[in-house]
């Protein structure tokens, strides 16, 4: 009997929830279905690692589908998205790189078939990023993350785990090789929404359309120009270029597109029959209990994605930005949002400032926001997954973006400052010997980052409004570092409680609470180097020079790195 092949063009593999808040599976060309009345407008995945990579495997796949040469094309699909029997044969006409099983290529699979032979059948729960890894399952230390969750997944389920693990593979051991932009890269989007709604939701066919390329985008990120062949695209057509021999990938290799589709583990899913999938709890007529894996995939050098933002390293390299512990907030806005000329280091996702500052004045009504995700890894193993969304400044208005630009940096330096100053004032308080004081004061800041992100973003947008002016932008930065002050000390009010203390610690404590208070106020060298971190005029009385403290030494702080 012959098998019947699962074409990820046509089966129902993707969970979608509607706006009324019902939840379906369908193929992907049901984007655009019902627009007008009960619109799909979110992916409903068990797992959040799969909806990232659902996100971007669909950006990339009606990008390629759709083929819209020019901005121009592109806003006539915003205006009148194409209908679901259009997007479907569209679909239908790509090449035959979507089927999960069968004799012939395999969707993101290796081609050669005898190289597996030999190889040893894994558990299809090694699928999965967050799974305990060999090592974890010799030594027992599985102790968090049990294994043997997921002895079955059903065809939707190892489509999605196989598109995830592609996407965003970690390093995995010697020759199973990371992701296009290394293990754990972070995505961010542009996501439009409709002013007219009690809640700003976009359509997903608008999130995905958004952060789309046409071709003349696609072609500025091409080595050369070229008759590319379908194995140029989707890579697992052909034989695969191995990196067993130390080669590389690079855009003179392979099409431009291929970055949403990069294949870096070499894989064979062992398909067998009907099964209960693990993950869904849904029958599958197709279910996968094991796969094969070869070590030295694909090794991709030099690419630049365009839904990642990057920092420039040393020596002048550009890499993209990864997960970090404590997620995504206000104080990674700017690197995320807006190119900064004055700090070389950062750059947007292209995709989130080619919508930003190009296409949302286009899409009438638009409430940008900027939505960022992706794993939080520590080399091969999985600390967190990352998900955030932020407001966007959508304008293409220089001028704007300069003064929302200018004063953003001064808040995001400004609370950095004061957040060091703050614990170095808590541990001054709780220790004798500041310098070996136990634990880790990162609560303390972050604390002081959360109180102070409504104030920012309220900032932001006073300043980004029509007609806002330099003068505006100051008298905010006045009103933010009143607010600054308040909440500092707020946060060495919660930390330190002087009720408590020994009545031989509460001068100490009170000493450093003044310091704190006079350093805000613009006292010191510390208090100089807030203002001027803010752009502030030092108040009149104030001394520019370092201050003594009232306990008889001068405050010092060391002040992390900026980030990304």
């Amino acid at each position: 009997m012959t098998e019947q092949l699962y074409d990820l063009r046509e089966e129902p593999w993707i969970p979608f929830r509607r706006r009324s808040g019902a939840v379906e599976w369908g193929a992907p060309w049901l984007l655009t279905d019902r627009l007008h009345d009960d619109p799909i407008v979110a992916l409903a995945a068990p797992r959040p690692d799969f909806n990232g990579a659902l996100h971007e495997f669909l950006i990339g796949l009606v990008s390629v589908t759709m083929q819209a040469p020019d901005e121009e094309e592109w806003r006539e699909w915003w205006k009148a998205p194409p209908e679901p029997a259009q997007m479907r044969e569209r679909m239908m006409a790509l090449p035959p790189a979507f089927f999960l099983n069968g004799d012939g290529p395999r969707f993101m699979q290796d081609l050669r078939v005898e190289d597996f032979e030999e190889a040893e059948p894994l558990p299809i729960e090694r699928l999965l990023i967050d799974a305990p890894g060999e090592q974890s399952l010799e030594l027992n230390k599985d102790l968090f993350v049990k294994r043997a969750r997921v002895r079955v997944m059903g065809a939707p389920a190892a489509a999605m785990a196989l598109l995830t693990l592609q996407t965003y593979s970690p390093a995995g051991g010697r020759g199973n090789l990371t992701s296009l932009r290394g293990g754990g890269p972070l995505t961010t989007l542009g996501v439009p929404g409709r002013a007219e709604h009690a809640e700003p939701y976009a359509t997903l066919w608008e999130v995905a359309w958004a952060n789309a390329e046409t071709e003349e985008q696609w072609l500025r990120r091409a080595a050369s120009r070229r008759h590319w062949k379908p194995a140029d695209l989707f890579a697992w057509l052909a034989p695969p270029r191995t990196s067993e021999d130390g080669g590389a990938i690079t855009t003179s290799d392979a099409h431009p597109m291929q970055c949403y589709f990069g294949v870096p583990r070499r894989i064979r899913l062992s398909a067998t029959t009907e099964g209960v999938c693990d993950i869904t709890g849904t029958t599958s007529a197709l279910s996968v209990s094991s796969f094969r894996m070869r070590p030295y995939g694909a090794r991709y050098e030099a690419w630049s994605h365009p839904l990642s933002p990057y920092y420039s390293a040393k020596g002048g390299e550009w890499l993209p930005v990864h997960g970090q512990p404590g997620g995504v907030g206000w104080r990674d806005w700017l690197g995320l949002t807006l190119a900064d000329p004055q700090t070389a280091g950062r750059r947007p996702a292209q995709a989130v400032a080619h919508f930003a500052h190009r296409r949302a004045r286009h899409a009438g009504g638009v409430i940008a926001r900027l939505h960022a995700f992706g794993y939080d890894m520590d080399n091969m193993k999985a600390r967190d997954w990352v998900d955030a969304t932020l407001p966007c400044i959508a304008t293409n208005d220089d001028d704007t973006l300069r003064l929302v630009r200018d004063t953003a940096t001064r808040l995001v330096n400004g609370t950095q400052l004061a957040s060091g100053l703050l614990a170095s004032a808590v541990e001054r308080a709780l220790f004798s010997n500041p310098k070996d004081a136990p634990g880790d004061r990162t609560p303390v800041k972050a604390a002081l980052w959360a109180a102070m992100e409504a104030r920012f973003y309220q900032v932001v947008r006073e300043v980004a409004s029509v007609g806002a002016s330099a003068g505006d932008a100051d008298a905010a930065c006045v009103e933010f570092r009143a607010n600054l002050e308040d909440s500092t000390l707020a946060g060495f009010d919660e930390n330190v409680d002087r009720v408590q203390l020994l009545s031989a610690h509460v001068r100490r404590a009170v000493a450093a609470r003044h310091d704190l208070r006079s350093a805000l106020r613009g006292y010191g060298k510390m208090g100089k180097k807030l203002f001027d971190e803010l752009r502030l005029p030092m108040p009149e009385g104030k001394s520019a020079k370092g201050k003594a403290s009232s306990s008889g030494t001068t405050t010092r702080t060391r002040i992390g790195a900026k980030r990304v």
